[in-house]
C-alpha cells in the first residue's frame, strides 16, 4: 500500500517529497519509528513530536504527517529536513484516525458497531450489551475500560508495564484507546470472526478524535453530570464536556438516548441523527417502571418492567436502581438489533463485570467489594446499593485522584461520610499531586457529615487496616481503582491491584488467626 492511498479520505498539503513509498506500518512514538512507517506528529500535553522532526526523518519513514499550525502556514519549518516525504494537515489527530482506518482496511464497515458514552454506566452497559449479543450467538468484540476483547484475545487496559509514560505510550490506560490501536483491534475482530463490536467512547476520546473514521450503527448516551471530567487536565468547561459527548451521536446512524437526563435537550440541540429514547418519562420508546429490589441467583439484584417497543419484565443480578437503567440501555439497543428477550434475560440475570460492584471475598465474618467509583455520584450509588447486603458496618476505603476536578474530592468525601459507617481515606492515583494536596479537599466534603473516618495515606496499609481491624459482619468497599492493575504517583505507574492485594491480605489474616 502506497502512502497516497492512506491519504485519500483527508485534505492535505504536500510540503516535500512524494507519496510513492510503500507503507509497512503506522507510528506516533519517536522512540520506535522505522523505515516504511507513516509517522504522525502529535502535539500532546507534555510532549510535541514535531520538535523531533529531524530525528524522525533520519529513520527514513515512508511519510511524515505534520500539523499546518507547526509549519507556520508556509512550510518554512521543514527546510532543515532533506530527503523526507512530508505532508501537512489541519489536525494530525483527526488525520491519524482516517489514515489508520485506511491502513487496516476499514474494519468497522465489516462490523455492527455500537458506541456508548456517558458520565457513568458506560462499562456496565457495554458489558451487558456484549453478554446479550453473545447469548444470542454472535461473536462480539469489546473495547473499553477493562481492555479490548477481539473475539479470541484479551488486551487489558493498564499501561502499568511502562514505568514512565509519554502520551503516545499511555493510550492503553485510557477507556477509549488511541485511534490507531482502535482500528487495529477492530481489524483483529474481523479476522477472528466477530460480527459486532461494542466500544466505550469517553468524552476525551471523542474530543481527541480516537473514535473518528468508525462506522457506528448505534450511539448510546447514558447520562452526564456536572463537575465530572471538568478541570485543567480534562475538559475546560461543562459545555465542552457536553459537546464532546454529543460527538458520538453525530457519528452514529441511530442514537439511543436517556430521555430523563436534565441535559438531554441541550445535548441534542444540533444532533440530526434519528433518536430513540429510553427512560421513565412519558414518550420514551423504552419506558422503565416498577423498579424494585429482588433476589437474583441468591444475591441482591434489581427487578423492573419495560414497556413501549418491548413489553416484559427483567431482572439483573446487581443491586441498585442505576443498574436497572444500565440494563435498560442494553435492552433498547439489542431489541433494535432483533435480539430475543430470552437472550436478554439470560445475560442480565448472570452478569459479572470485573471491578464493577465485584464481590471479591464473601463470608459471614467479612465481605470485600471492589469498584471503580471515583466521584461523588458513583460513590453514592455504590454505597446505597451495598446497603442491600445488610452488613453490620459498611466500611469505605477510598482516595481521590490528583490532577482531576477538585469537586470530585469534595463529593466523594461527602458521599462516603454520609453513607459509610467508617471511611478510610487513602491515596488513589495521585498523578502529579501529593496526597497532602488532595486530602484537604476530601475533608472539606466529609467533615460536615460528621461521619467517622481515619486517614491512612498508603493504600495497602489502609486495606490491611480494614481487614485486620474489621468487626464481624463488615462489608468493606474498596473504591476508585476497580479493575485497574496499577497505581500512579509522580508520573510513575507501579503494578498494583486492589482485588489481588485484598485477597492476599485476607489470606494472610486468616492464616495468622489459624483459620
Amino acid at each position: 500500500m502506497k502512502s497516497s492511498e492512506l491519504l485519500k479520505d483527508i485534505p492535505f498539503r504536500m510540503l516535500c517529497g512524494s507519496l510513492d513509498r510503500e507503507v509497512t506500518g503506522l507510528c506516533a512514538d519517536t522512540r520506535s519509528v522505522s523505515g516504511g512507517d507513516v509517522f504522525i506528529c502529535i502535539k500532546g500535553a507534555r510532549f510535541d513530536s514535531h520538535s523531533q522532526i529531524a530525528r524522525i526523518a533520519e529513520a527514513d519513514p515512508a511519510l511524515i504527517v505534520v500539523s499546518e499550525e507547526w509549519t507556520g502556514g508556509n512550510g518554512a519549518a521543514v527546510k532543515e529536513v532533506s530527503g523526507a516525504n512530508i505532508v501537512a494537515v489541519a489536525d494530525t489527530r483527526e488525520a491519524k484516525a482516517f489514515i489508520a482506518a485506511a491502513f487496516y482496511g476499514y474494519p468497522s464497515k465489516k462490523l455492527t458497531v455500537i458506541g456508548i458514552t456517558g458520565s457513568k454506566g458506560k462499562t456496565t452497559s457495554a458489558h451487558m450489551i456484549t453478554s446479550i449479543l453473545e447469548k444470542a450467538g454472535f461473536v462480539t468484540g469489546l473495547i473499553g475500560t477493562n481492555g479490548a476483547f477481539t473475539g479470541q484475545n484479551i488486551t487489558e487496559s493498564s499501561g502499568a508495564n511502562r514505568e514512565h509514560y509519554t502520551e503516545a505510550s499511555y493510550s492503553l490506560a485510557n477507556t477509549t484507546p488511541d485511534s490507531e490501536e482502535m482500528q487495529k483491534y477492530l481489524a483483529e475482530m474481523v479476522r477472528n470472526g466477530c460480527t459486532h463490536a461494542v466500544i466505550e467512547c469517553s468524552s476525551q476520546g471523542l474530543m481527541l478524535h480516537r473514535c473518528d473514521a468508525i462506522d457506528f450503527a448505534y450511539g448510546i448516551f447514558t447520562n452526564i453530570e456536572h463537575g465530572d471530567h471538568v478541570g485543567p487536565n480534562e475538559h475546560s468547561s461543562f459545555e465542552e464536556y457536553l459537546y464532546c459527548k454529543g460527538l458520538l451521536l453525530k457519528k452514529s446512524r441511530t442514537a439511543i438516548v436517556n430521555r430523563d437526563n436534565e441535559h438531554t435537550a441541550e445535548l441534542l440541540a444540533d444532533v440530526e441523527t434519528p433518536v430513540i429514547y429510553y427512560g421513565e418519562s412519558e414518550g420514551s420508546d423504552y419506558r422503565i417502571s416498577q423498579v424494585a429490589d429482588a433476589s437474583v441467583a441468591g444475591t441482591p439484584g434489581t427487578a423492573f418492567r419495560v414497556s413501549g417497543r418491548l413489553e416484559d419484565s427483567f431482572e439483573v443480578d446487581l443491586p441498585g436502581t442505576f443498574n436497572a437503567w444500565n440494563a435498560l440501555a442494553a435492552i433498547a439497543v439489542t431489541n433494535e438489533l432483533g435480539i430475543s428477550r430470552e437472550a436478554m434475560k439470560d445475560a442480565l440475570s448472570a452478569i459479572s463485570i470485573k471491578g464493577r460492584l465485584e464481590m471479591v471475598y464473601s463470608s459471614p465474618e467479612l465481605s470485600i467489594c471492589v469498584d471503580f467509583a471515583h466521584n461523588g455520584y458513583s460513590t453514592r450509588n455504590l454505597l446505597t446499593a451495598l446497603r442491600k447486603y445488610e452488613p453490620k458496618r459498611l466500611v469505605c476505603v477510598f482516595g481521590a485522584d490528583g490532577n482531576r476536578a477538585v469537586s470530585r474530592r469534595i463529593e466523594m468525601g461527602e458521599a462516603s461520610g454520609s453513607l459509610a459507617d467508617l471511611s478510610i481515606i487513602t491515596s488513589g492515583h495521585n498523578r502529579w499531586e501529593t496526597f497532602d494536596q488532595i486530602l484537604p479537599w476530601i475533608k472539606q466534603g466529609i467533615d460536615p457529615t460528621h461521619g467517622e473516618y481515619i486517614v491512612i495515606p498508603d493504600r495497602e496499609e489502609a486495606i490491611r487496616h480494614a481487614v485486620y481491624e474489621h468487626e464481624d459482619g463488615d462489608l468493606v468497599a474498596i473504591i476508585g481503582l476497580g479493575h485497574e492493575n496499577y497505581q500512579e504517583a509522580n508520573g510513575v505507574k507501579r503494578l498494583y491491584s486492589d482485588r489481588e492485594f485484598a485477597l492476599r491480605t485476607v489470606k494472610e489474616y486468616l492464616e495468622s488467626r489459624g483459620k
